[in-house]
């Protein structure tokens, strides 16, 4: 996010639940009103740290992300599936990886009894 520690401090970033954090960034980053800043970069136009934790999920929605609360709910709800899918398609890469070492396992015992015959 390009933030300095003391102004996450002072925001109070770690008193925040990572979800509600990460609601909040995506949703600004998705409407174009927050822009990763290039490396080095120490200005921008991104609402300060501050206004996206401090308010209240209807002052956030309203002041800053300029949205209405029922877009901000049909966002969290559409962000959790993304990322129920992701971790869905994870575990689903994890099986067929333990499925070709399991089968090339095999596959090493079958050719080793080969080479004993």
């Amino acid at each position: 996010m390009g933030v300095r520690q003391k102004e996450m401090v002072k925001a109070r970033l770690f008193c925040t639940p990572f979800a509600e954090l990460r609601n909040r960034h995506v949703f600004l980053e998705r409407r174009g009103i927050y822009r990763t800043p290039l490396k080095g970069q120490s200005q921008s136009d991104n609402p300060a740290l501050r206004d996206l934790l401090r308010p209240t999920e209807g002052d956030f929605v309203a002041g800053v992300a300029r949205a209405s609360a029922e877009e901000y709910e049909v966002f969290k709800r559409l962000l959790a599936r993304e990322e129920e899918e992701e971790e869905e398609g994870m575990e689903d890469e994890e099986e067929d990886e333990e499925e070709e070492e399991g089968s090339a396992a095999l596959h090493a015992e079958e050719h080793d009894r080969d080479w004993q015959r």
